[in-house]
């Protein structure tokens, strides 16, 4: 069976797990063609795991987030009258994704060669140069939230101190691996920032959103330290989110 078939954009429910796992192997086969292996230097699989549920969500059509905006100070507006850091935390979280998705998923391409160099084209690092401040940001607000998980800030930490370098594996696993931009009419991904960066219908983005949290840092404490106990909280914290969001899967390794 031809791979790619797994993305394909309205498929039956019993294929999402398939999804998740075909994101995850291109994912990672990116990474070692691009020279930026999971791993290398630094553990980072928690980054892969949310950016598989990321790129997960975008294919299935199912997106958490605070609408984004075009312009930093469009941005700043939204988070300059709240006191809450939940609520700025999820502004530039929403559009530091944003950003990553649509510099190396939606671009046609992010580079330009110069002297037999490939570098990134002006509007590009203007955007790139966006995202690494927008998830700093969003690290730093999520530190101040009561009881919040200090894997996710990690996580953003992460995304921003090599946003390019992701921007360049998603880049590559788009044409490698996904034929995504291929797949999108140009209305479609000009809709993007309207349709998409929405929570579902009825649903409380406050409490996805910690849900997300909690499964993150539940599946790195799993994985530091599999025992019995951090299995079951994981499960549970896999159970919760589920019950919220029905198309999230994930399939812990069998004991």
């Amino acid at each position: 069976m031809d791979d790619s078939s797994y993305l394909d954009l309205e498929q039956p429910g019993d294929r999402r797990e398939k999804t998740s796992y075909f994101v995850l192997d291109s994912l990672l086969k990116s990474r070692i063609d691009c020279g930026f292996e999971s791993n290398s230097g630094k553990y980072d699989e928690d980054v892969n795991v949310y950016l598989v549920h990321l790129l997960s969500s975008l294919v299935r059509g199912f997106w958490l987030g605070q609408p984004t905006a075009a312009r930093d100070i469009d941005v700043f507006e939204q988070v300059r009258e709240s006191t809450d850091p939940r609520f700025k935390y999820g502004v530039y979280r929403a559009n530091a994704d944003y950003l990553l998705l649509s510099t190396s998923l939606f671009t046609r391409s992010p580079y330009v060669e110069c002297d037999g160099q490939r570098t990134f084209h002006g509007p590009v690092r203007d955007r790139i140069g966006r995202g690494k401040a927008y998830y700093h940001f969003a690290s730093m607000f999520h530190e101040r939230v009561r009881a919040s998980s200090p894997v996710v800030a990690r996580v953003l930490h992460r995304l921003s101190e090599d946003f390019e370098r992701y921007v360049d594996v998603l880049f590559h696993m788009r044409g490698e691996y996904f034929h995504l931009y291929e797949r999108l009419k140009e209305d479609q991904l000009m809709s993007m920032r309207e349709d998409l960066f929405k929570a579902p219908s009825g649903s409380d983005k406050t409490v996805l959103a910690s849900l997300r949290d909690e499964f993150l840092d539940a599946y790195w404490l799993w994985h530091q330290k599999p025992t019995v106990v951090s299995r079951h909280q994981l499960e549970e914290a896999i159970s919760r989110l589920r019950a919220v969001d029905p198309s999230f899967e994930f399939q812990l390794p069998e004991q």
